[in-house]
């Protein structure tokens, strides 16, 4: 083993004071490069961490920060969860929704997939010789990976692992996931294109590029994410410090509490709905339905996950039907873009205009709720 499993944030708090200092790193550590692993599974604390580091750590030295997650989806900095994700099925199944700091495409997270932070120099950054020592990594476990042309780690053309990245300043890092023994059917499930296929969203974000994936399982029955971790530790030191072994730190649950308050910030930053859906990008849905009293084409337009604009038309003729499907079309402006919008909009025109929905068309308005809880 590369490192001993049971060392557990050994020292924290000298640790964290000196890589926030460089001149006193260099001090006490004599290695080129550091380690750091997390037995956390909470995704909000992971990526905490990994923006900690990349903020905390040594500009000029290369970090291996090694992690997985408990199931959730994580989207990039500038993706639009409602057209990235089956945010029903994620809701039905507990399944949490993440937005990294970086770019690139949305992504299932599972304790069957490791991921892996790569820190340097911005001067030192290159996509593909990352990739490649993760490929090697999987070599040397009797894998048979390569890189292709996107940087993506694949076998037999199937894709194991994908990345992103992200550069500030002086110091940069590459992260991926790496499909150990992932569920598969969840990870469909939550990135299914199905429910992006049956609205008509126009999009300023990023869309992700799907790909064919499998598992590193159906190639070897023995990696698993201790093997992993170590196989990619091993390429690290071989490239970055000699090949000479070092002591990672380890972050688990037992100390989190000791995590600094950076963390615990970050952490709780990014469970709001403010940088979840908040950060959104601008887009427009366009969809129609037909109802048994009519047929209903609408438009909404959101920007930051707020509904800035939405018109609703009906071929409908009766008086109750054309109220309804205009006062909604007034009431969603303002509201947030989730399946809420509708019972939001009723709430706030009934406060507004007393009487306008009423015992005689309030089917009408669970009608609509019904559809736009689906659609939203």
């Amino acid at each position: 083993m590369l490192w001993n499993s049971s060392l557990r944030l050994q020292g924290i708090s000298k640790t964290f004071k000196s890589i926030s200092c460089y001149s006193t790193a260099a001090q006490f550590n004599t290695s080129k490069v550091d380690c750091y692993i997390s037995t956390i599974n909470n995704c909000y604390t992971n990526l905490a961490i990994e923006e900690w580091l990349l903020r905390e750590t040594d500009p000029q030295r290369h970090v291996l920060y090694l992690w997985r997650n408990k199931p959730c989806v994580v989207i990039g900095r500038n993706q639009n969860p409602f057209q990235e994700c089956n945010l029903e099925f994620m809701r039905q199944n507990n399944i949490p929704l993440v937005r990294r700091r970086s770019g690139g495409g949305a992504v299932y997270h599972d304790m069957g997939n490791s991921i892996y932070t790569i820190y340097m120099p911005r001067h030192a950054f290159s996509r593909r010789t990352n990739a490649d020592l993760v490929s090697r990594a999987l070599q040397q476990l009797d894998v048979p990976a390569y890189v292709n042309d996107r940087h993506d780690i694949v076998v037999d053309g199937l894709k194991v692992s994908g990345s992103a990245y992200k550069i500030i300043n002086q110091r940069a890092y590459h992260h991926g996931t790496m499909l150990i023994d992932a569920d598969t059917e969840a990870l469909k499930g939550c990135l299914s294109k199905k429910r992006m296929n049956k609205t008509g969203i126009i999009s300023k974000g990023v869309e992700s590029v799907p790909s064919p994936v499998t598992n590193i399982r159906d190639y070897s029955f023995t990696v698993d994410h201790q093997q992993f971790c170590e196989s990619v530790l091993a390429e690290f030191i071989h490239d970055y410090n000699d090949g000479a072994s070092i002591e990672p730190i380890i972050f688990d649950e037992e100390h989190i509490e000791q995590l600094p308050s950076k963390v615990k910030e970050t952490a709780k930053e990014l469970q709001t709905w403010d940088w979840m859906y908040g950060q959104t990008p601008e887009f427009t849905n366009t969809i129609k339905n037909e109802f048994d009293w009519g047929h209903v084409n609408g438009s909404i337009h959101s920007k930051h996950g707020m509904i800035t604009d939405a018109e609703f038309s009906t071929n409908s003729a009766g008086a109750h039907e054309v109220t309804v499907v205009s006062a909604i079309s007034v009431g969603l402006k303002g509201c947030r873009y989730s399946p809420n919008a509708v019972k939001e909009a009723a709430a706030k025109i009934t406060s507004e205009i007393p009487g306008l929905i009423s015992a005689e068309n309030e089917h009408l308005v669970e009608d609509m709720d019904r559809w736009l809880s689906n659609k939203l």
